[in-house]
């Protein structure tokens, strides 16, 4: 996987989050998403943009027997100005000089394309229905052993789901857990999280609304603890309210 595992807490309450284990990311999705699809209103899911991967060196047929998961996607050349470069010697993911996934081969690219279309989808949501969110300290690159808060504004008796996608895919509940508070009952919500690896780039997503977001909360929980990034922009046009703000965070990491 290629994403950074955080240790989380809620402040002012702590809660613990059981952290995602690599043999998680590799179970089949249940059912949920094909519920979604049955659902008379999965038409209303934006469609994922296509992605164009490039291989940096060696032989492209490498990608040639690629299927996409949920995203399209054409292969080119590097020269052709790629979303996503695939560097089969270091195992590593590329967008815009920055690693998204560390130690990926070929095989697990649909998942990292399927998590790089849903990062455009979500800044569109974000941009017609922005939720504040801040990480701090600033700085551009986090690495291990790195506290990293999330901040949140405006959330006084909002509603909040809050979750992470990793550079391969795998979605992670974060909030509510169990007997968390689903109603934010203070004007700012905070959590602390330590970084450690396995690296990579991280979406952190926070949904709020003003009325209860259980049908959202209970999607997520379906997805979590797999490389499910391609059902997410689905399952938010399906269960998330009119009234639904969206705020995403990119958490870089490396040792």
């Amino acid at each position: 996987m290629a994403a950074a595992l955080l240790t989380l807490s809620f402040s002012p309450a702590h809660c613990g989050v059981r952290l995602l284990s690599p043999g998680d990311a590799m179970l089949p999705l249940n059912a949920f998403p094909q519920m979604m699809e049955a659902s008379p209103d999965a038409g209303k899911a934006p469609k994922l943009d296509r992605i164009r991967v490039a291989l940096s060196a060696g032989d492209a047929s490498l990608l040639a027997g690629l299927k996409p998961q949920a995203a399209p996607f054409d292969i080119v050349a590097p020269s052709e100005g790629p979303d996503l470069i695939f560097d089969p010697g270091s195992r590593e993911a590329i967008s815009k000089g920055e690693i998204i996934a560390y130690d990926v081969g070929a095989d697990d690219l649909p998942d990292v394309i399927d998590r790089m279309a849903l990062a455009d989808g979500l800044a569109k949501l974000a941009a017609a229905r922005p939720q504040s969110i801040r990480l701090s300290p600033g700085g551009t690159v986090r690495r291990k052993g790195d506290k990293v808060e999330v901040e949140l504004g405006d959330m006084l008796h909002r509603a909040l789901v809050l979750f992470t996608v990793s550079g391969d895919g795998v979605v992670q509940a974060l909030y509510p857990i169990g007997a968390d508070a689903r109603i934010i009952t203070t004007p700012t919500f905070a959590w602390t999280f330590q970084v450690r690896e396995p690296f990579g780039t991280d979406l952190i997503v926070a949904i709020t609304a003003s009325q209860a977001l259980d049908a959202l909360d209970r999607g997520v929980e379906e997805l979590s603890h797999y490389r499910s990034a391609g059902e997410v922009l689905k399952m938010i046009a399906l269960t998330a309210p009119p009234d639904a703000r969206i705020g995403v965070a990119a958490l870089l990491s490396e040792p």
